[in-house]
């Protein structure tokens, strides 16, 4: 087996988050992929969880992960900046030796928040200082394949009764 074969991709997207489309080049390299996509409804809290077990999943399953991607949506509240850390810290400590780590988002978000995010990565740069792996910041125009919220399939089929019933 090729050795490539072998190695893991999380991608996280927040809600309200696009799809970048160089995304696939990253896990052509990395091609067992886990995705964690927030819901519009999905608790901050919540989805800090699952996201943090499933990349401590993907990293034990595969003894560690190559590429680690977090797709951020506009949201820039307090507790969704620690969140966002959090998450950060979490996949970028999973890394192999020489993983890379993306934090991207929209290239339409404002200024204030892409200093954000390059302070972000500039931190994890940082704490990784020493170490190959590779820490970016990607701003994209997330037309391919934008998915705005992902409503659970639940709520859809309550409306589509609801509308049914009128």
């Amino acid at each position: 087996m090729d050795q490539k074969d072998t190695r893991s991709s999380v991608v996280i997207i927040e809600a309200g988050a696009g799809w970048p489309t160089w995304i696939t080049d990253y896990q052509r390299r990395a091609p067992n992929a886990a995705i964690v996509a927030q819901s519009a409804t999905d608790p901050i809290e919540a989805f800090r969880e699952r996201v943090v077990r499933r990349v401590a999943e993907v990293a034990t399953q595969h003894q560690s992960l190559h590429v680690g991607i977090l797709v951020c949506g506009d949201g820039q509240e307090p507790e969704r900046v620690a969140v966002r850390r959090e998450i950060c810290r979490a996949i970028v400590n999973a890394l192999d030796s020489k993983g890379d780590f993306v934090l991207a988002a929209n290239e339409d978000c404002d200024e204030r928040f892409k200093h954000e995010l390059l302070d972000l990565v500039g931190e994890l740069a940082e704490e990784r200082a020493g170490s190959h792996i590779n820490v970016r910041v990607r701003f994209s125009t997330g037309k391919s394949g934008t998915m705005p919220s992902v409503v659970p399939a639940t709520v859809v089929a309550n409306e589509r009764e609801a509308a049914g019933n009128e």
